[in-house]
């Protein structure tokens, strides 16, 4: 059961959802794309790896999660004189109001956990079409979305170095909203819902499609015999 080193940085300065990107790229010209670990890549292409450094919107600012080698590499940002950037019109100083650096065990439990997932992208194009095959079978397509899921966590944690012990399991208990919302410059079928699983995640931390510019956020929801441990 690994501890997976995780860095949580809030700013002080406000950010919209549709201002994330951007954000990321004022980031990646600061470090002066010395580390591609902030942006995932080479002269070769892009790396398809769970990325390390992710972009957020936290409690309405500009927040970023670093992990395992992203909490290392992210002196190279705070390593420079002049923390400047502009993001769209706007030109602001990166001030940190919030910092949280530690570690998060990463297990399978033989209870469950129930988490919020926010503006998660499910479907590549193949799923897609298998979403539109089971139009009107509501448990079909919730099972479907299930198997995903269940493979995001996969790919989460094989980018954080951790083979589970057990099965990991899933379960939907609520889709909130689906929408359409732009990525890459096309429209996507986002949904936000509650799921439980048997995987202690941490919180903020991206899962699909996305996940290093703000889609599919997890964050637990404690229940009402639960206290928060942190």
């Amino acid at each position: 059961m690994p501890k997976v080193r995780y860095l949580s940085i809030r700013f002080s300065q406000s950010l919209f959802p549709y201002e994330v990107s951007q954000f990321r790229a004022a980031v990646i010209e600061k470090t002066r794309r010395e580390s591609d670990l902030f942006h995932n890549h080479t002269d070769e292409g892009t790396l398809y790896r769970y990325p390390l450094i992710q972009y957020k919107v936290v409690h309405r600012k500009a927040g970023m999660i670093c992990l395992n080698e992203g909490a290392d590499a992210i002196h190279r940002l705070f390593q420079e004189q002049d923390l400047s950037v502009r993001v769209g019109s706007r030109e602001f100083q990166l001030e940190v109001e919030d910092l949280d650096l530690g570690y998060r065990q990463v297990q399978t439990w033989q209870n469950s956990f129930l988490y919020s997932l926010l503006n998660w992208l499910p479907l590549n194009q193949e799923q897609h079409r298998r979403w539109q095959s089971l139009e009107g079978d509501d448990r079909a397509q919730g099972e479907l979305l299930e198997k995903i899921l269940i493979g995001h966590i996969l790919a989460f944690a094989s980018g954080v170095d951790w083979q589970a012990e057990h099965r990991i399991e899933a379960r939907i208990e609520r889709i909130r909203e689906m929408k359409l919302l732009t990525y890459k410059g096309g429209k996507k079928l986002a949904v936000s819902l509650n799921f439980r699983t048997n995987v202690s995640l941490p919180d903020f931390v991206g899962l699909g499609k996305g996940a290093s510019v703000g889609f599919g956020i997890v964050k637990r929801i404690f229940e009402r015999e639960e206290k928060p441990s942190e």
